[in-house]
């Protein structure tokens, strides 16, 4: 399929928003992702071919990708996407995935870490549409190196509007590990898991949880590749 570029949404100062208009209606669950194919001159070893979260929810309408860029040590296929204007096209494969959330009723907890939020951005917006979201107690920790916070205007809103929305965030050097989720979260042997982020911060929060006698099958994984 084919995607055309109708925004570019600077939102810190290493990570940008991508927005693009689908030529045909596309419909995904919130917390899929696409694989991106974005042909340029000399790429790297990691080639044309990329997988993105969509961070946008399914009632926005639009494709929106959301990535970090390291300027020099980027990949080639960041820069080219970076260097992309407003009406350029990418093709994409249909969504898929299965880091979504279906049974509104549970009790849940969101571990993202850095742009490991953009799951969580299409997840929250669309329970926040489908009014689902407060059924059941949903735990936000964000962790971040700084304070430029992703998507906080945003997340914020919606916990101000729903009281059963709760977020922390959690700036570097403090980290998220089981000691932290057991004072932020209430009866947090509980809740159904969901982590997203860098594979160190993933794999050390899943390895807590674990070790603690959280059940494997109450935990649900994200990793997130390098630049």
């Amino acid at each position: 399929m084919i995607l055309t570029l109708t925004e570019k949404i600077v939102r810190s100062s290493d990570c940008t928003s991508f927005c693009f208009a689908p030529a045909n209606k596309i419909d995904w669950h919130a917390g899929q992702y696409m694989q991106f194919t974005l042909p340029h001159q000399n790429p790297d070893e990691r080639g044309i071919n990329r997988f993105f979260t969509i961070s946008s929810a399914p009632h926005e309408g639009f494709v929106m990708i959301t990535t970090r860029f390291a300027f020099d040590k980027s990949s080639t296929f960041k820069k080219a996407l970076f260097s992309l204007e407003k009406g350029s096209s990418i093709s994409a494969l249909p969504p898929k995935g299965e880091f979504i959330i279906n049974n509104f009723t549970e009790e849940y907890v969101l571990v993202a870490g850095g742009i490991g939020i953009t799951p969580f951005r299409s997840i929250i917006l669309d329970l926040e549409y489908k009014k689902e979201l407060g059924n059941g107690s949903i735990y936000l920790l964000y962790s971040n190196r700084d304070n430029e916070i992703v998507f906080k205007d945003e997340l914020d809103r919606v916990a101000v509007n729903f009281n059963k929305f709760k977020i922390r965030y959690i700036i570097s050097p403090q980290r998220c590990d089981i000691g932290l989720i057991k004072i932020a979260v209430p009866d947090y042997r509980e809740k159904i898991y969901y982590i997203s982020g860098p594979g160190g911060l993933v794999k050390s929060v899943e390895e807590g949880l674990v070790a603690d006698g959280i059940s494997q099958s109450a935990i649900n994984l994200d990793y997130f590749p390098g630049y």
